[in-house]
C-alpha cells in the first residue's frame, strides 16, 4: 500500500486514538482503583493496612497476579508513570484488537475505523447501577484482562485454540471474573463446530462433588448467604442484584443484544457470526443463571462469580458494530434508513442515560417491522421520517450536553473551559461529524490526506496538554511528599483515622488504617468476616451518611460549590456521638475547623483544579467529655 493510501487511513487512527483521550480523561486512582492501588500498598510499603477491615477479613488479592506485577513498576515508573503506562498500553491492544475482529466482519473500507471510534466515545458502562465500565481510565486488574481476553478472540476467529487458552489464562491470572464469561462464550463457539468440546460440560458434576466435600471455592455452591450477610451485600454491592437494575439498565442489555442478533441477519454465515451467537447466548445464560441462582435462591458462589459481566463483551462487541449495522441497514433501501435512524436515537439515548428506553427500543422495532413489510416508499416519506427521528436526536444531544455544561459551571467552575470542552468533543455526535470532515478532506489526494493528519496530530496533541483531569487530592497521593505527609507525625501506626467520604489518601496519604469508608464494603461480597466488621462500622455512621446526602440534594438544587463541599463536614454533635461509641477512630481528618477544638495539624494540598482547601487533623479524644477528677 502506498504512502498516499495510507495517509488517510493513519488521519483516522491518530483522530479515533484522541477521540478516546478526550472520552476518558486521566481521574487519578479512582473508583475501585482505590482498592487495588490499597492491595499494591498492603503487598510493598504499608503492611500495616492488613489490620484494614478491608483487608482484616481476606480481600481477593490472592486471586490475581495485579499486585506482584504492580509493586516492581511502581518501583520503576512511579505511582503515576506506571498508571499513565498501563492505560495507554491497554487502551492501545484493546483498540487494536477490535479493530482485528472488525477486520474479519469487514476486510476493506472505512467501516472498521468507524468501530473504533464508536467503542471510543459511546458509553462503555455495562451492567447496573452504572458502576463498571470497559476500557476504564483509572487502572485496575481489569486493564490488564480485557486486552488479553479481546486478543484471545482475535486468537478464536484465526483457528488457534492454544493461543486463544493461553491469553484467556493470562487474563484469569488478573480478573478470573471477566474472563470467565469470554471463556463460556469461547468453549461455546468451539463446540457449535467440534463436539469434542462438550467434554468439558464433565466438570459441572465434579464441581458439585467438591462442593459437596467442601473443597473451596466450590463449597459456595451448596451454601446461601445467611439473612445478615444477605442484607449488606444487596445494600452495598447493588449491582450483583438484577433486581437492584433500573429499567433502563436492563433495556440496554436488550439493545446491544438486538443489535449483535441484526449482525447475523445482516451477514451470511461464517466464524464470525457464530461468535456473535455465542455471546448472545452465554448472555441470555448467564442471566438466567443470575435471576435464578442469585435474585432468587441468595447460592454465594454464583453470587460471587457475578455472572452478569458477560453483559462486558456483548456490550463492547455491540458498540464496536454499530456502525457495520447502520451502514447496512441504510443500504438496503426502502424504508430500512428509518430503522437505521431509528436505531442512532436508541443508542443516543442509552449513551445519555435518559428513560426514554422504552420509546426509543419501540420506536426502533416498529421501523423495522414497517421496513420489513413494505418494500418500496417515497424519498420524501424517508427523509420526513428520519428528519423528525433527527430532530429527537437533537434535542436530546442538546438537553445532554447544556446540563451537563450547567452542572460543571457550578460545580468546578476552574475547570469549566477544559472539563467542557472534553465532554463537547467527545460527544458521539460531534465525534462522528469531525470524522467525517477529517476522511472527506483526507481523499482529496497526497495534500488533503497530509492536511488531515496534520489536524489529527494537533488534536491529538491539545487533548494529551488537557488529559491529565485529577482533582487535587488524587493528585497529592500520585505525588506523595518524600518526607512523608504531616499528619503522619500524630498518628501511631496502629491508628484508625476517618476521613468523611475518603478512602484514598487515609491510606495513600497518610498510610494508616481507614475506620470508615463506603468502598470498604466492596469486600463484604467475598467475606462474611468482613460484613461482621464492616457491616457495625456502616451503621455507626449511617446518620453522618444520610446528612451528607440530604446536604448535597440541597447543593445541588442551589448550585453551589461551597455548599457542596461544606457537605463533607459532619455537625459537632454527629462527631461527639461518633466518638463517644465503643468502637470509635482514633482520629479525624476535617475540612472545617470547630469551634472550641485546636486540630492536631493542618494541611493544604497544592491548588491544580479546585479552589484552596484546608483539611485539619483532630484527635477523636477531643469529643469526648472531660472525666470527672
Amino acid at each position: 500500500m502506498s504512502v498516499h493510501h495510507r495517509l488517510p487511513t493513519l488521519a483516522a487512527l491518530i483522530a479515533i486514538a484522541a477521540w478516546m483521550l478526550l472520552a476518558h480523561p486521566y481521574q487519578g486512582i479512582w473508583h475501585d482503583g482505590i482498592l487495588y492501588f490499597g492491595q499494591v500498598l498492603l503487598n510493598s510499603r504499608v503492611p500495616g493496612l492488613a489490620q484494614d477491615i478491608f483487608f482484616a477479613g481476606g480481600s481477593q488479592d490472592r486471586y490475581s497476579a495485579y499486585s506482584p506485577l504492580m509493586v516492581p513498576l511502581y518501583a520503576h515508573l512511579g505511582q503515576m508513570g506506571t498508571h499513565v503506562a498501563v492505560l495507554l498500553v491497554g487502551w492501545a491492544l484493546m483498540l487494536t484488537a477490535v479493530l482485528a475482529l472488525l477486520r474479519r466482519f469487514e476486510p476493506t473500507g472505512p467501516l472498521p475505523l468507524w468501530g473504533l471510534l464508536a467503542l471510543a466515545v459511546m458509553s462503555p458502562t455495562y451492567g447496573g447501577t452504572r458502576v463498571f465500565s470497559y476500557g476504564e481510565a483509572f487502572v485496575t486488574a481489569r486493564n490488564f484482562a480485557e486486552p488479553a481476553l479481546l486478543w484471545s478472540l482475535v486468537a478464536l476467529l484465526a483457528g488457534r485454540w492454544r493461543a486463544m487458552v493461553g491469553l484467556q489464562l493470562l487474563a484469569a491470572l488478573f480478573h478470573p471474573l471477566m474472563a470467565l464469561p469470554v471463556m463460556a462464550v469461547s468453549w461455546c463457539h468451539l463446540a457449535g463446530s467440534d463436539r469434542r468440546w462438550w467434554w468439558l460440560l464433565a466438570g459441572i458434576p465434579v464441581a458439585l462433588l467438591a462442593g459437596f466435600a467442601g473443597v473451596p471455592p466450590w463449597a459456595g455452591l451448596l451454601k446461601v448467604y445467611d439473612p445478615y450477610w444477605w442484607a449488606l451485600v444487596e445494600t452495598g454491592n447493588r449491582q450483583v442484584l438484577l433486581a437492584n437494575w433500573t429499567l433502563q439498565d436492563h433495556l440496554t442489555v436488550v439493545l446491544d443484544l438486538a443489535v449483535l442478533l441484526a449482525v447475523t441477519r445482516l451477514r451470511p454465515s461464517d466464524a464470525g457470526t457464530r461468535l456473535i451467537y455465542a455471546v448472545v447466548l452465554i448472555t441470555v445464560a448467564f442471566f438466567g443463571l443470575t435471576a435464578l441462582c442469585v435474585d432468587g435462591l441468595h447460592i454465594v458462589l454464583l453470587t460471587q462469580l457475578q455472572l452478569w459481566r458477560a453483559h462486558w463483551v456483548a456490550h463492547l462487541l455491540s458498540m464496536a458494530l454499530v456502525p457495520w449495522v447502520l451502514a447496512r441497514l441504510w443500504q438496503r433501501g426502502g424504508l430500512w434508513p428509518v430503522s437505521a435512524c431509528a436505531l442512532a436515537l436508541a443508542l443516543l439515548n442509552a449513551h445519555i442515560g435518559t428513560d426514554h428506553g422504552v420509546a426509543t427500543l419501540s420506536l426502533w422495532a416498529l421501523a423495522s417491522l414497517v421496513a420489513w413489510r413494505v418494500r418500496n416508499a417515497s424519498r420524501i416519506t424517508v427523509r420526513l421520517a428520519c428528519g423528525g427521528i433527527a430532530l429527537c436526536a437533537l434535542g436530546l444531544s442538546a438537553q445532554q450536553l447544556d446540563g451537563k455544561l450547567r452542572q460543571l459551571s457550578w460545580l468546578s467552575p476552574l475547570t469549566l473551559w477544559d472539563e467542557g470542552l472534553f465532554e463537547l468533543a467527545a460527544f458521539p455526535a460531534v465525534a462522528a461529524a469531525g470524522l467525517s470532515m477529517l476522511m472527506l478532506i483526507a481523499r482529496r489526494g497526497t495534500a488533503g490526506a497530509g492536511i488531515a493528519t496534520g489536524l489529527s496530530a494537533a488534536l491529538l496533541c491539545a487533548t494529551v496538554l488537557h488529559w491529565d483531569q485529577r482533582q487535587d487530592l488524587a493528585r497529592a497521593v500520585e505525588s506523595p511528599p518524600a518526607a512523608g505527609h504531616p499528619f503522619m507525625t500524630h498518628i501511631p501506626a496502629d491508628a484508625t483515622v476517618y476521613w468523611p467520604d475518603q478512602l484514598l489518601p487515609v491510606w495513600g496519604l497518610l498510610e494508616r488504617s481507614s475506620h470508615y469508608a463506603a468502598p470498604q464494603g466492596a469486600g463484604v461480597l467475598f467475606n462474611r468476616d468482613t460484613g461482621l466488621m464492616f457491616g457495625p462500622r456502616k451503621a455507626s455512621y449511617r446518620r453522618i451518611n444520610e446528612d451528607r446526602e440530604r446536604c448535597r440534594t440541597g447543593a445541588t438544587l442551589g448550585r453551589s460549590q461551597a455548599n457542596w463541599l461544606r457537605c463533607d463536614m459532619p455537625g459537632n454533635d454527629r462527631l461527639m456521638t461518633l466518638c463517644a461509641d465503643f468502637d470509635a477512630p482514633d482520629f479525624l481528618v476535617l475540612r472545617g475547623l470547630l469551634n472550641g477544638k485546636t486540630p492536631l495539624a493542618s494541611w493544604q494540598p497544592a491548588a491544580h483544579r479546585e479552589p484552596p482547601q484546608t483539611f485539619h487533623l483532630y484527635a477523636c479524644t477531643q469529643f469526648r467529655p472531660a472525666e470527672s477528677p
